[in-house]
């Protein structure tokens, strides 16, 4: 394939840059895209057409945000046969896009100026931010996987056809996928090429009922274009856009949160993680979320890359509970999430029960409802806001089920009520929960409670492990003490006390608790990410404490870590833990939140302490989301 070269245009409107595009829908043969079809007013909106320069160049784009478009890096570059590279901000060159237009010569849509570059360094790709929304016409969704070899793709375009110099209406052709490489797409046409003037223009896949951008138009031979109608080859190269879809998502300002979740979702002996992603609202209300996965490669973890986002649909992301485990019992993680519907009309408090299945390499399955609590006729109330849920092979069957420590509110005497219910992994999903333990006569504080499971005796069944508030003692000290409830066939044993703090300080609300064999001898261990607050100067301060399991509970805690003259803030951290780089240990990760940025956007980085067997090398930043 060859890239086609810049070069400035005797003729306004004519495009500077040579792309091939594919096409998604079937194309009438006419005089289009060289050899496609004229787009009908009102289809394809999202498609851009830029002028940049005041004629000097031309190229096609894809609307994928209200206010931004995204295009081909070679439109904005000085010389794009030599580099593609942009630098980051106002163009150089003045430049308006036009979308919501098929015919340019008719009125409606949106024009505007691009005011904003946000270039991809590692592809001809760049993010172009327009000075005001483009109000009334729906971006195009972003693919988040590959489209595979041989499947059908429609690119779009504003570029020379068969017979026009400048056509002044947009363009589609269809063509075959032939390569997937990193980065990029070979694509080729049957009897459509993509011209000059399409390059940024976008090649677009159906998938699972919705169309979505696969691609973005970068070089092409013109193979018929006017001009070049002794060329015959109809190749082109896209530049890929599911492998970067939570870039395009971050350049957006999306993503505002995260829950994060660990496990070995690929099969692959490494622990990978899983952070559901805040979208926030969308303009007409819906609620928005996605699933990222970062993939553990030993030393750290690969790019994230979207696996599944909410869509059309609407998922709120406060509403959701996120645990993973093997629910299945395949060898490979997969997610669960307890989800809040609220309360009913006539009171009844409402929840589901969703899963996530791994698919390994391909990434997750859409979620799917496996229980909810108005359909259960014995739970035909269940209070989200009361529940704390944590995965594990509770049975020790092969297959990770759910407990959650349950709030019932006080008795009349006073006495706080909890319980335990355990939803059973089936392979298809769970069994109707059931509650296995109660506080019965005695007092348990459901608000005093943090759990996590694993398998702290090593006897092949996970646990569940409580780290206890007691409050405050007379003189002042901070009291905690943690409780285990032993995994059994037919459920739990009753809670036993296996720590407390006794004569020291242990401060429950500054702590945050992962468990994980952090030795590697087979026992589940518990680390705890614990708030010292501020020094004098301002720093803040923290460190890490491990409580080494044992065949009848645990060790007394140790320090294996603390910031020192660091800054490390607890607040911004959430900690999980898996065996990251394959060891036969397991470590932490963080997720580390910074705050919002001056451009606006939420920034997140990963941190992680890898085990050495009797404590943790320092943490190091394996990742962050600066653009």
């Amino acid at each position: 394939m060859l890239r086609g070269r810049s070069r400035p245009l005797r003729k306004a409107g004519v495009g500077a840059f040579t792309v091939a595009v594919g096409m998604l829908a079937a194309a009438a043969p006419a005089q289009a895209v060289a050899g496609g079809s004229a787009a009908t007013e009102g289809t394809y909106a999202f498609t851009a057409k830029l002028d940049i320069g005041n004629g000097m160049r031309s190229c096609s784009a894809a609307l994928v945000d209200e206010q931004w478009l995204i295009t081909a890096a070679s439109c904005f570059a000085d010389d794009p046969a030599q580099s593609l590279k942009v630098p980051a901000g106002p163009p150089k060159l003045k430049t308006t896009a036009t979308i919501g237009r098929a015919d340019l010569n008719q009125a409606g849509g949106s024009v505007t100026d691009v005011v904003e570059l946000v270039p991809r360094g590692d592809r001809d790709l760049v993010m172009a931010r327009l000075a005001k929304p483009a109000d009334g016409i729906a971006p195009v969704p972003v693919a988040s996987a590959a489209p595979a070899s041989g499947e059908e793709l429609k690119v779009l375009g504003f570029g020379r056809t068969k017979t026009e110099w400048v056509p002044d209406t947009l363009h589609a052709g269809l063509f075959t996928v032939g390569t997937v490489q990193d980065g990029k797409l070979g694509i080729t046409g049957k009897d459509t090429a993509v011209c000059k003037g399409d390059t940024g223009g976008p090649a677009l896949r159906e998938r699972d009922g919705r169309i979505e951008l696969a691609g973005v138009s970068s070089a092409s031979w013109q193979g018929g274009c006017f001009a070049n109608e002794q060329e015959t080859r109809k190749g082109a190269v896209e530049s890929r856009v599911d492998d970067i879809n939570h870039w395009v998502q971050q350049v957006r300002s999306l993503p505002k949160r995260y829950l994060t979740a660990t496990g070995d979702f690929d099969g692959d002996g490494k622990a990978d993680l899983a952070l559901l992603a805040d979208y926030g609202r969308s303009k007409d209300g819906r609620n928005r979320a996605a699933l990222w996965v970062y993939t553990a490669k030993g030393d750290g973890f690969s790019g994230p890359r979207t696996v599944w986002d909410s869509g059309s649909d609407s998922w709120n992301w406060e509403s959701g509970k996120l645990v993973a485990g093997d629910y299945n019992g395949d060898g490979k993680a997969d997610l669960a999430v307890l989800y809040n519907y609220g309360q009913s009309a006539d009171g009844r408090n409402e929840t589901g029960l969703w899963t996530f299945t791994s698919r390994g390499d391909a990434g997750f399955a859409a979620p799917r409802k496996v229980w909810e609590s108005s359909k259960d006729s014995n739970w035909n109330s269940w209070n989200w806001a009361s529940s704390k849920v944590v995965a594990g092979d509770y049975d020790g069957d092969g297959k990770a089920d759910l407990a959650v420590l349950y709030n019932y509110g006080q008795s009349a005497d006073g006495r706080n009520q909890t319980g335990l219910m355990t939803f059973a992994g089936n392979g298809d999903g769970f069994e109707s929960p059931r509650k296995v333990w109660d506080s019965g006569k005695d007092s348990w504080n459901w608000q005093a409670s943090k759990l996590v499971a694993g398998d702290f005796n090593g006897d092949g069944k996970a646990d569940v492990a409580v780290l206890y508030d007691y409050g405050r003692s007379a003189d002042g000290r901070n009291q905690a003490a943690l409780w285990v409830f032993d995994g059994s066939k037919d459920g739990f044993d009753a809670p036993r006390k296996v720590w407390e703090s006794g004569k020291d300080s242990w401060n429950w609300q500054a702590s945050k608790l992962v468990a994980g064999d952090y030795s590697g001898d087979g026992k589940t261990d518990l680390a705890v990410l614990y708030n010292y607050g501020q020094s004098a100067d301002g720093r803040n301060q923290a460190a890490l404490w491990v409580f080494d399991g044992s065949k009848d509970g645990f060790d007394a805690p140790r320090k294996v870590w603390e910031s020192g003259k660091d800054s490390w803030n607890w607040q911004a951290s959430e900690p999980v833990a898996g065996d990251f780089n394959g060891d036969g240990r397991a470590d932490i990760s963080v997720t580390y939140d910074y705050g919002l940025g001056a451009d606006g956007r939420v920034g997140t980085g990963l941190w992680i302490f890898t085990s050495k067997g009797n404590g943790f090398d320092a943490p190091r930043k394996v990742w962050d989301n600066s653009l």
